[in-house]
């Protein structure tokens, strides 16, 4: 592998040229040896383009070579000098050569867009042109050592690209949870040092690691580097600062000229990880985005923040309780000045100890991505520690859960999709809203282009759903339901709050056809096609799955009214013709609306012209019209006022009126029927059809799908 790759690079040298981003490789061979090459002199090569400057330091691959690496950020001409901290060595210093760079024409996202830097925002993570870039990462800590083989590191990899990842948390130092010099570090080249005090480097275990490295950029995933660990059990700090300051030096070499992250320690805080962090963005030309994965979080992990430009929080693993624990850290990090982007690098992993599974995963990416988050990294039992049948990787033992095992987790591929439906939207412009939510839910978006609302689950048996607060008067919405477990939409019709709808009429303004007080036998009048209904004093009553019709008339414009109780479902039916044709002119006291539905073969249909009914006291009058391809229905309760538009119908043939009561409530009680022709004439204006009108500025959102966690989206409808 190495071999072919030098020959690929001659090319290079020899005139050919390279691409912006792409990786300009080239070597050096000092004559002069030393006691120890590694630790005894430094080489950089400094790379200029008109008046800018990028200085790279080298690696040292073994015996006299030393090797650099440079991604080109812009095409044209390039002349490059070696540096050598060693004045005597002729062969290192003063080397000069060129190097022309044309355009990318490849199809990677990380080299067609650029390497990553933060936004101007401060919020979120974007490449060198401005494209935005969706931090999905995931926890590959032992990603290097050899239990994970090539071939499975390559089928890992592909697995994460095609379920939307587009970063990984890799360690190249000290692994958590062991002592440093155990077989277990070992890749195909052995360790990477020989000696506990990192002065002894084994440039093979590096060459082994390269081949990763790259081929999860290929791959077109960003490796976010962590260059060793800070706990006590796992010091890297026990070789000493001057030599992971060697050793971050040795990886920025090797790969700061790929498009990468770096993470400057896990679970390190404190002075001395602060010193190294700043020696690190001292050494990185580029600048890229760095961090310290912490303790708690990454400013709190520094005692300079300016060493840092993205804030990485540990939130704690434990399940419910972990995860409900770790929203609240985001927004505080979000929260904290100057801004910083701000994610979660490490929560409940998936299957960790048997807990945390998919639907904890969706819980803390939702309320992540909502609350402001620059993206989260997920993690999961088996991967993490690269744990194989026999070899778990860990101690104390966590899990004996493998990697191929932990791979399949359901909450990797449910993130995925979350993070393709963000995409959809200008996510990166999303700001939070919690004001726009009820309180458990999570809300974030553009106001007066889009809302995502994240409500996550009730209980058994509730089919709630959500408020959304503070819509702005005029502005329609389209709605939908996702189901974050499989990506289905479930279409909810379209939303304005438009202030209370004209009223389509005034009540019967023709000679009343038939009046009924229902204190006198049915006679042949009326037909129950449902359950039965009785008379008593004055009152018709029923119980659910009431429908029961007027015989005696049958035309097609007709308008009907009727007092009832608001505690149980109360509708007008018109245009009769069978329990599975007919229209109805209903209020919901569940779903706190009226609306109409145009039953045909037994469907319901949707719920034309709804309108939030917010407050009703607990007698009500309804009156329900149909006139020509229309039909519209007004509720009262003496002092407030509710009335649908005139909403477009497909049944127009004649049919009967009658009234309606399906299940919601335990009986209901009609009382004063009357009957006349239609005479409203509905403006076309008003002939919304799904457009559901919403009289304040919060909307009752419709009920759920089924009991579970959901994700509303509210777009504007464009004009």
């Amino acid at each position: 592998m190495v071999a072919v790759f030098a020959l690929a690079l001659t090319a290079v040298l020899n005139g050919a040229e390279v691409a912006q981003w792409e990786v300009f490789q080239t070597s050096f061979q000092s004559a002069k040896r030393y006691p120890n090459s590694f630790t005894d002199v430094e080489v950089s090569v400094a790379f200029r383009q008109g008046g800018k400057r990028w200085v790279m330091p080298a690696f040292w691959e073994g015996g006299g070579k030393w090797t650099v690496r440079f991604a080109p950020p812009a095409e044209g001409e390039y002349r490059y000098r070696v540096e050598c901290s060693d004045p005597a060595n002729t062969d290192l210093g003063g080397k000069e050569g060129t190097l022309r760079v044309g355009k990318y024409g490849g199809g990677n996202p990380l080299l067609k867009h650029g390497f990553l830097r933060v936004c101007a925002d401060r919020r979120h993570f974007e490449h060198a042109d401005g494209t935005p870039f969706f931090w999905l990462g995931d926890t590959w800590w032992k990603g290097l050592a050899k239990r994970l083989t090539w071939e499975g590191f390559q089928e890992l990899t592909a697995d994460r690209k095609a379920k939307g990842f587009s970063v990984v948390q890799i360690v190249c130092g000290r692994y958590p949870d062991e002592a440093g010099f155990l077989p277990r570090w070992e890749n195909e080249g052995g360790k990477p040092y020989t000696t506990k005090d990192f002065t002894g480097i084994n440039p093979s275990y590096f060459d082994y690691a390269d081949r990763r490295i790259k081929h999860l950029v290929d791959a077109g995933i960003v490796p976010a580097i962590v260059g060793g660990w800070g706990r006590p059990d796992c010091n890297s700090l026990e070789a000493g600062v001057v030599n992971i300051k060697r050793h971050w030096r040795n990886l920025v070499a090797r790969y700061g000229a790929y498009p990468t992250l770096w993470i400057i320690g896990g679970e390190s805080a404190g002075p001395q990880w602060t010193e190294i962090a700043r020696y690190v963005q001292q050494i990185d030309p580029y600048g890229r985005p760095a961090s310290i994965h912490p303790g708690d979080s990454g400013r709190g992990s520094v005692t300079d923040e300016s060493v840092i430009n993205f804030d990485m929080l540990q939130t704690g693993h434990g399940d419910w309780d972990a995860a409900r624990g770790a929203i609240p850290k985001l927004k505080a990090a979000y929260d904290r000045m100057p801004a910083m982007p701000a994610l979660i690098g490490e929560y409940c992993y998936e299957g960790h100890m048997q807990t945390a599974f998919q639907d904890v995963q969706r819980y803390v990416f939702w309320g992540s991505m909502l609350s402001g988050a620059a993206g989260l990294t997920y993690g999961a039992a088996g991967i993490w520690h690269s744990g194989v049948e026999g070899d778990p990787g860990i101690n104390p033992i966590y899990d004996w859960t493998t990697w191929k095992e932990g791979m399949s987790f359901a909450g990797s591929t449910q993130l995925g999709l979350g993070r393709k439906l963000l995409e959809q939207y200008p996510w990166a412009r999303f700001k939070p809203h919690p004001e726009w939510a009820e309180p458990g839910c999570f809300a974030a978006g553009i106001p007066g282009q889009v809302r995502f609302l994240y409500q996550p689950r009730r209980g058994v048996y509730n089919w709630t759903g959500t408020v959304v607060k503070h819509l702005e008067r005029g502005v329609p919405y389209h709605a939908f339901y996702f189901n974050p477990v499989n990506a289905k939409r479930y279409d909810q019709g379209t939303f304005v709050s438009a202030g209370p709808a004209p009223k389509p009429f005034e009540g019967h303004t023709m000679p009343l056809l038939f009046a009924d007080c229902f204190d006198a036998a049915p006679g042949l009048d009326w037909k129950d096609y449902g359950t039965a209904s009785q008379r008593k004093d004055g009152r018709l009553e029923g119980g659910k799955g009431l429908e029961t019709v007027l015989k005696k008339f049958d035309e097609p414009n007709l308008m009907a009214s009727v007092d009832a109780r608001s505690d149980a479902e109360a509708g007008i039916i018109l245009r009769f013709h069978d329990s599975d044709h007919y229209l109805v002119a209903l209020y919901s006291p569940s779903l706190k609306a009226i609306f109409i539905h145009d039953r045909q073969d037994g469907q319901w249909g949707g719920q034309l012209g709804r309108v939030e009914v917010p407050e009703i006291g607990p007698k009500i009058h309804l009156t329900a019209a149909a006139s020509g391809g229309y039909a519209a229905l007004v509720l009262t309760d003496g002092q407030r006022t509710y009335s649908t538009p005139a909403v477009k119908v497909s049944n127009v043939s004649s049919g009967q009126a009658g009234l309606w009561f399906y299940q919601i409530g335990d009986r209901q009680e009609f009382s004063r029927f009357e009957l006349s022709r239609s005479g409203f004439v509905p403006p076309k204006l008003q002939a919304t059809g799904q457009v559901h009108r919403v009289v304040s500025d919060e909307l009752k959102a419709p009920g759920l799908p089924s009991p579970q966690d959901w994700v509303l989206v509210l777009e504007r409808v464009k004009e």
